[in-house]
């Protein structure tokens, strides 16, 4: 894959936080807890690493909201966590009394974490769209539950895509909740990202 230069690997993490900055306002304003969202680091990998690299932690028992993209560029985006870290997110975010005694609690549990995928995700392909200049579409956010080899297949993930993986942290009062969201491109997609990343740090080709 092309590679990006340092300085631009710096502008897209800056654009990606940007993004997580505006999802806590977001989540903030319609939740009573306060809630904070930081980006400890991106990176770029290929698509056929991305099994290994979630396996290596509870990568068997994943859950994750997706949302396709199209337009300008076109593929899919993945909010990720663990089952536990799942659980922890919606105690959190609902109480642990409701959560715990609630009936149709996958219901519930899939509801919350399609709700904050969305606006995460909303908020970063929004910031990355706006400020690149490109025009995208999304679909209605979907939960899914598997093992790290289902939500790459999910992904539509096939030879020569890439992704970009943004680990992520939620806190919630005195909580930490790990997270990943996954940007997937196609190569041309990925080259027009590419593209308008370097027009953006305005970095000679």
């Amino acid at each position: 894959m092309i590679a990006f230069k340092p300085d631009m690997m710096d502008a897209l993490t800056e654009l990606v936080g940007l993004g997580i900055g505006r999802a806590a306002d977001v989540l903030n304003s319609m939740l009573d807890s306060h809630i904070g969202l930081s980006v400890p680091s991106v990176r770029l990998v290929q698509g056929a690493e991305l099994v290994e690299v979630l396996s290596r932690d509870g990568g068997n028992a994943l859950s994750a909201v997706q949302m396709r993209y199209s337009g300008s560029m076109k593929g899919s985006v993945e909010l990720i966590f663990t089952a536990g870290e799942a659980g922890k997110l919606v105690d959190c975010i609902m109480g642990e009394e409701i959560v715990q005694t609630e009936e149709g609690l996958d219901a519930l549990r899939s509801g919350t974490l399609c709700e904050v995928g969305n606006i995460v995700i909303n908020a970063i392909m929004g910031t990355l769209s706006n400020v690149l200049k490109l025009h995208l579409s999304y679909t209605v956010p979907s939960y899914i539950e598997g093992n790290a080899r289902l939500l790459v297949d999910e992904a539509g993930i096939v030879e020569g895509h890439v992704v970009l993986l943004a680990e992520t942290e939620f806190t919630v009062e005195t909580k930490s909740i790990q997270g990943q969201i996954a940007i997937f491109f196609s190569p041309v997609s990925y080259e027009l990202l590419h593209a308008a990343v370097r027009e953006f740090a305005d970095i000679p080709a």
